[in-house]
């Protein structure tokens, strides 16, 4: 006879960490899956799960936001739709996820003018006027070390 198994779907499935310490959110925003976030943010909501802190600000491999990844990779539709998740769960836009500097303090900004993402830069610009940035000094000139 076999043995019952217990899972916890929120802690052994959703927010497992495999490879590298990426949860599948992670994994998700990595590579573009718009529809695998959407679908983890339902499943997380409906599990009560804490989606500032257990979504939106984890951090895995290197420190990187679901939003980071999304910046580095050029995936601006994945990059809108977690900005719009961060309001709804009124995470600090500035400070923990547009100016959140990962490791070697480099941030989204960074990010994305490593791989030459003029449509991410943009994105990132248009909201960092919004939330009054001091864009001179916090984007254009902070620094951070090359990764």
């Amino acid at each position: 006879m076999g043995r019952e198994v217990q899972v916890n779907l929120k802690d052994d499935m959703l927010l497992a960490k495999g490879h590298g310490g990426l949860t599948a959110w992670d994994r998700a925003a990595e590579n573009g899956n718009k529809e695998s976030l959407e679908k983890l943010w339902s499943w997380d909501r409906g599990l009560q799960a804490n989606l500032k802190d257990d979504m939106l600000l984890a951090t895995g491999f290197y420190g990187l936001t679901a939003l980071d990844r999304a910046a580095k990779n050029g995936n601006k539709e994945i990059l809108e739709k977690l900005w719009v998740w961060g309001r709804e769960v009124q995470v600090n836009l500035k400070d923990d996820l547009l100016l959140a500097k990962g490791v070697g303090g480099i941030n989204a900004w960074d990010r994305a003018t490593k791989n030459g993402n003029k449509d991410i830069l943009e994105k990132l610009w248009v909201w960092g006027r919004e939330l009054q940035v001091n864009l001179k000094d916090d984007l254009l000139l902070a620094k951070g070390s090359d990764d």
